[in-house]
């Protein structure tokens, strides 16, 4: 399965596809120019766009009906879809590439590698709106997603933290969110409120004490995390599992795995799995890790891994799979858009990055790759 990396180097595709920087695209033609702005709308929409065999995945969040808002999905916007953009999307998917369950990939790189473009659907953080939303979406379009969750929040021991703020910041609170987060760390610089106090509590993240903060700070200035509803507990993940999701591993808490020590991210992978074998739902070889850019997921999450040799890892910060790489799977998000156009620019967009990526790493330094036929 490959030799250690240097712990700087690691992860290091996903990191370089973070990092790549995109030649210009070239101009279109005289005749493209003319041509372009007279070809109908439904031509536009419909004609067959190619793009090269490869794994796409494609990563959610919360899905939302704007009409009916909760109060948590009024407050915490980022990373969000409506439910018509989240058909849209993945209807232009649909006539374009292969839907498959993730479940199926390993199996898929045995036989050699995809031999046209496919793609799978994931979710993270087991949101509500899932079930309620995204759901009905999937179903009616035969997609078999993959859903990953934390067992603390099925347990309803806790809530994202960055949803707990941003309620905190929009509905009069930062004053007092902020005040806690500078007597606790003070090494950090907190905006009085607003969405840069938002935005500090990720871009300035100390670890699960924060974490701590976040929430005692809620609970004092609005009570129990848990009215808000947020996450699927046990029976609603268990619902979705038996309506064909495949369930997969978000670790137990959602902390940030950069922050742990390697028998920490080893217990908060392994206690996760254990919370949802004793459930009665089983998992997928997959994990989804927390947030999942590259400075979030550090050489700790590697040496882990190796004592979890049958689970592959995913990123969530861009990229497309052209090759197995079982600690670095990469993902990427469509954000709000539906137009076919957008839709395909980011595609290639991500295939460019991704390319651009393998070609700045030796080989040894791509990642640790894994044998196909191991899988």
């Amino acid at each position: 399965m490959g030799t250690l990396p240097p712990a700087s180097d690691w992860p290091a595709l996903q990191r370089a596809v973070e990092n790549a920087v995109l030649p210009s695209p070239p101009a279109k033609s005289r005749i493209s120019r003319l041509v372009d702005p007279i070809i109908p709308a439904f031509w536009n929409t419909f004609r067959k766009r190619r793009f090269p065999n490869a794994i796409y995945i494609l990563t959610y969040h919360s899905v939302v009906d704007p009409g009916q808002r909760e109060t948590w999905e009024q407050c915490y916007r980022k990373g969000e879809t409506t439910v018509d953009q989240l058909r849209g999307q993945l209807e232009f998917m649909m006539r374009h590439m292969t839907p498959m369950a993730l479940s199926q990939m390993p199996r898929l790189w045995a036989q050699g590698g995809p031999d046209r473009p496919c793609f799978v659907v994931t979710f993270d953080d087991g949101m509500s709106n899932n079930r309620t939303h995204a759901h009905p979406v999937v179903q009616a379009l035969g997609i078999t997603p993959a859903l990953f969750v934390c067992s603390e929040f099925a347990m309803q021991r806790q809530t994202l933290f960055r949803i707990l703020a941003a309620v905190l910041v929009q509905q009069g609170h930062a004053s007092e969110l902020a005040v806690n987060l500078r007597a606790s760390f003070p090494q950090w610089v907190w905006p009085d409120g607003g969405e840069d106090l938002f935005h500090a509590t990720k871009n300035q993240y100390c670890g699960g004490a924060m974490v701590d903060v976040i929430d005692a700070t809620y609970r004092a200035c609005l009570g129990d995390p848990r009215e808000l509803a947020v996450h699927l507990d046990r029976d609603g993940v268990a619902h979705l599992a038996t309506h064909g999701w495949e369930i997969g591993n978000h670790t137990r808490s959602h902390h940030l795995l950069a922050w742990q020590t390697q028998e920490e991210v080893t217990r908060a992978i392994q206690e996760s799995a254990d919370y949802w074998r004793d459930a009665g739902i089983p998992l997928i070889d997959f994990i989804a890790y927390p947030i999942g850019r590259a400075q979030d997921v550090g050489p700790e999450v590697w040496q882990a891994m190796q004592r979890f040799s049958h689970v592959h890892g995913m990123f969530c910060n861009g990229g497309v799979n052209f090759s197995l790489n079982r600690c670095e799977w990469m993902r990427f998000s469509f954000g709000r858009h539906t137009d076919p156009d957008v839709l395909e620019k980011i595609i290639n967009q991500e295939i460019r990055r991704t390319q651009v990526a393998r070609a700045t790493l030796p080989s040894s330094q791509e990642g640790p790759l894994q044998n196909p036929a191991a899988s």
